[in-house]
C-alpha cells in the first residue's frame, strides 16, 4: 500500500506548514517531482506530501482522511496522464474534485488542451505552464506565486487563526489509527461548546528529535490529553506507550482515554500504568468528562464576534489545528461576510472565483465583488485605491465568465479611476489598459484592442525603458495583435521583429523566448503571403532549436512541423516530406508518437506522400493514424473527421471499396 512521504524546504519540520499533495502518472515522477518542488519552495514554505511509488494503491481506510487534509493538489499534466490508466487521475484527482480541494495543474506537454479540457479530466480549470515560451503572458514564476497566495494561508494569517482558539487538546494515537483520530476530532467539535477548541495532532510526522520537542511543547500548551484506544495500543514499544502517555502523566495532565475499537482493558492497564477505564464516544460519560475538563475554557461570548467566527472558519476550511470541515468553514466565513466583514467578503470572493473548497461560481463571485466595491465606495469614496481594485476585479470576473460587454464596462471605469489616482504612467494604469485591450480582442474589436495595446506599450517603454521584460512583452503582444488583425503587415513586422531583436540583445538568440519571437516572425511572413521569407526564418529557427533545445524536444519538433507547412506552400513537396519524416521518427523515438502534434505531423506526411503519388505508404500511414486518433480522442474530435476523410479518399486510390463503404458509414455517424 502507498505510504506518505514529505519534503520541505531545507528539510525543516512540516508541522503547521500548508499541505501540498503531489500526484502524477507513475512514469512522470522522476521527470517532474524535483522541479515542481523547487518551483513551489522558491515562493512558499510548505510541506509537500507524496508517495514515491505512484502506481501503488492507497490504504482505503486512511486515504480519505489523509488526502482530505490537503490544502492543494499539485499535478504535472502529460499526455500519458490523460490517456493511460493511472492512480493520479482515477483516484487522487477524482477525490480532490469531489471535495473541491484546490488543484494546480502544471502543463508539461504542449498541444493536449483538447484532452485536458474534457469534463472527466480538468475541464475549464486553468493551468500553469513551466515550459511556456509565450512571452505575452505573465511570467510563470509570478503566476505560480499569485496562485499559491490565493490558495494557501499566509504565516501571519495562520498565527491569527491559532490565537483565536479558546484552548488546545493534545490528541494521542497510533499511525494506523489515523482514521479514528479524524472521527474523534469531528465528534469533539460537534459538541457546540467545543467548536473553538483546537486539537494538536502529529499529522504525518516521523518520530525524531524535532518531533519529540514538538510533542513536549504541544503538551505544555494543552489542557487535556485525549488518547485513542484501540487494540493497536497493546503492541509493545509503540510511541504512545513509551513516550506520550508517560509524559502526560509526568506533567499531571488530565487524561481522557477514548475507546474507538473494542480493546481488552486488563491488557491495556498492564501496559499503561494508572489508566482509567476508557469511555466510548456514544457514552454520555464522554461528553461529561470532556466538558468537565474544559469547563471555563470555551468562551461563548466569542460566538457573536464576526472576526472571531471568520478566523475559526478559516481554521476548519484549511485544517489549521482542527480537522478539515469545508462545510463548517464555508458556513462560518459566509456568516461573517453576511455581517459585512470586508475581510470575509474578500476571502469568500476568491473562493468562488478560484473554485477552492467550493464549486467555482462566477455569478456568486460577481455578486460578492459588487458588494465589496459598494462597501469601499461608501467607506472611502469613489476615488480610492480599494475602490479601483474591486472595480478591476469585478471586470475580471465578468471577463472570465465571458460576459465581455459587462467586463468592458467595469474595466473602463477601473482604468479611468487608475488614471485619476496614479496617472497614465503608473503600472496599475498600464495593466488596466492592457486588460481592456485583451477584452476588446475577445469581442473581435481589433482596432480598439490594437490601439490600447499600442498605448500600453508606449507607456511601458517610457516608464521602464525599451529593454525591460514588461516592455518587450507588450511589444510582442502588439505585434501578435497586428498579425491576428491581418490588415497592417508593416506594423506586424515592426513589432514582432522589434521584440525579437530586443530579446537577442537582452536574453541572447538561443533563449526560449527569443526562439518563440523568431517563430512569430516566420509565422507572420507565412500569414502575410511571403513563404520564401517564412522558410528562411524557419530554417534558422530549427537549426538553433535542434542545437539548444535538442532534436527530440517538443518545441523543436513543432517548429520543424511549421517549417514543413511553409515548404508545402512553396510546392516543395520533397523538402516537406524530408522534414516530416524526421519529425515523425523523432516523436516515435521519444515515445510520444500519440502526442497531438505528432498525429498532426503524421497527417501532413500522409498528404505529402499522397501528393507524391506514394499511395501505398500514404494509405498504410493514414490507416495507422486514424486508428490512433480514434482511440485517444474519439470519433467527435475535429481532427478525427479530417483523418477519416483522407483515409476514405485513399481507399478509392487503392480500389478498396469495402473499406471505403465502412468508413463512409463511420463518417455519417460523426456529429
Amino acid at each position: 500500500m502507498a505510504q506518505f512521504k514529505v519534503r520541505t524546504r531545507d528539510k525543516t519540520d512540516p508541522k503547521s506548514k500548508p499541505r501540498v499533495y503531489f500526484t502524477c502518472h507513475f512514469d512522470d515522477f522522476e521527470r517532474y517531482f524535483d522541479k515542481i518542488c523547487s518551483d513551489i519552495f522558491a515562493t512558499h514554505d510548505v510541506a509537500i506530501y507524496y508517495t514515491s511509488n505512484m502506481s501503488e494503491p492507497f490504504d482505503e481506510e486512511n486515504m480519505a482522511v489523509d488526502l482530505g487534509q490537503m490544502n492543494l493538489f499539485a499535478v504535472p499534466v502529460s499526455l500519458r496522464l490523460l490517456t493511460e490508466p493511472n492512480r493520479a487521475m482515477q483516484t487522487d484527482i477524482a477525490f480532490a474534485k469531489e471535495l473541491n480541494i484546490p488543484i494546480l495543474p502544471f502543463m508539461m506537454d504542449s498541444g493536449i488542451d483538447v484532452l485536458y479540457s474534457r469534463p472527466e479530466n480538468f475541464g475549464q480549470r486553468q493551468y500553469l505552464s513551466p515550459l511556456s515560451a509565450d512571452s505575452t503572458e505573465m511570467r510563470y514564476e509570478d503566476k505560480l506565486k499569485k496562485h499559491l497566495e490565493a490558495v494557501l494561508i499566509s504565516d501571519e494569517m495562520a498565527r491569527r487563526v491559532r490565537a483565536a482558539f479558546d484552548a488546545y487538546i493534545f490528541l494521542s494515537y497510533r499511525k494506523k489509527d489515523r482514521r479514528f483520530a479524524n472521527d474523534l476530532m469531528r465528534i469533539i467539535h460537534n459538541i457546540p461548546e467545543c467548536r473553538d477548541i483546537a486539537v494538536w495532532y502529529d499529522e504525518f510526522l516521523t518520530p525524531g528529535e524535532s518531533f519529540a520537542e514538538n510533542i513536549r511543547q504541544a503538551m505544555d500548551n494543552s489542557r487535556l490529553f485525549a488518547m485513542i484506544v484501540t487494540p493497536s495500543l497493546l503492541e509493545q514499544g509503540n510511541y504512545v506507550m513509551t513516550e506520550e502517555y508517560p509524559l502526560a502523566r509526568k506533567k499531571g495532565m488530565d487524561i481522557l482515554p477514548t475507546e474507538m475499537a473494542k480493546t481488552d482493558f486488563s491488557a491495556l492497564s498492564r501496559s499503561f500504568e494508572g489508566i482509567t477505564r476508557p469511555v466510548r464516544t456514544d457514552d454520555i460519560c464522554f461528553k461529561e468528562s470532556l466538558l468537565r475538563t474544559l469547563v471555563g475554557l470555551a468562551k461563548r461570548e466569542n460566538d457573536g464576534d464576526t472576526e472571531h467566527n471568520f478566523l475559526i472558519g478559516l481554521a476548519y476550511l484549511d485544517g489549521i489545528d482542527v480537522e478539515v470541515d469545508s462545510a463548517r468553514g464555508i458556513s462560518l466565513i459566509s456568516s461573517a461576510a453576511e455581517d459585512g466583514l470586508p475581510e470575509a467578503m474578500e476571502y469568500l470572493f476568491h473562493l468562488y472565483f478560484e473554485g477552492n473548497r467550493v464549486a467555482q461560481d462566477y455569478d456568486k463571485a460577481a455578486k460578492l465583488a459588487t458588494r465589496i466595491y459598494d462597501f469601499y465606495t461608501k467607506t472611502y469614496g469613489e476615488e480610492h485605491e480599494k475602490t479601483a481594485e474591486w472595480l478591476n476585479l469585478l471586470g475580471l470576473t465578468y471577463s472570465e465568465s465571458t460576459q465581455y460587454d459587462k467586463a468592458v464596462e467595469y474595466q473602463k471605469k477601473a482604468y479611468n479611476l487608475y488614471l485619476k489616482l496614479y496617472g497614465k504612467k503608473h503600472p496599475n494604469s498600464i495593466t488596466a489598459l492592457e486588460n481592456l485591450s485583451v477584452t476588446y480582442g475577445y469581442l473581435g474589436d481589433f482596432d480598439r484592442a490594437v490601439g490600447m495595446q499600442a498605448n500600453a506599450y508606449a507607456r511601458n517603454a517610457e516608464l521602464l525603458g525599451d529593454n525591460h521584460p514588461s516592455t518587450i512583452r507588450a511589444m510582442n503582444h502588439l505585434g501578435q495583435l497586428y498579425v491576428k488583425e491581418g490588415k497592417d503587415a508593416e506594423s506586424a513586422f515592426d513589432f514582432t521583429e522589434g521584440a525579437y531583436y530586443l530579446r537577442c540583445e537582452v536574453l541572447g538568440e538561443e533563449h526560449p523566448h527569443t526562439l518563440e519571437s523568431l517563430n512569430n516572425i516566420a509565422m507572420a511572413y507565412h500569414i502575410f503571403g511571403n513563404p520564401t521569407k517564412a522558410a528562411e526564418h524557419g530554417e534558422r529557427l530549427c537549426e538553433i532549436a535542434e542545437r539548444t533545445l535538442g532534436e527530440d524536444n517538443s518545441r523543436t519538433l513543432l517548429y520543424m512541423s511549421n517549417l514543413a507547412v511553409v515548404y508545402q506552400k512553396l510546392n516543395n513537396i520533397k523538402k516537406m516530406t524530408e522534414i516530416l519524416e524526421k519529425v515523425c521518427d523523432r516523436w516515435q523515438r521519444s515515445g510520444q508518437e500519440n502526442h497531438p502534434h505528432a498525429l498532426l505531423a503524421t497527417y501532413n506526411l500522409v498528404n505529402a506522400y499522397y501528393s507524391s503519388l506514394k499511395l501505398k505508404r500514404a494509405f498504410e500511414l493514414c490507416d495507422s493514424l486514424y486508428t490512433r486518433q480514434l482511440k485517444i480522442f474519439g470519433a467527435d474530435h475535429p481532427e478525427t473527421k479530417s483523418y477519416l476523410t483522407l483515409l476514405r479518399s485513399l481507399c478509392i486510390s487503392r480500389l478498396n471499396f469495402k473499406r471505403w463503404a465502412e468508413l463512409s458509414g463511420a463518417l455519417d455517424g460523426i456529429k
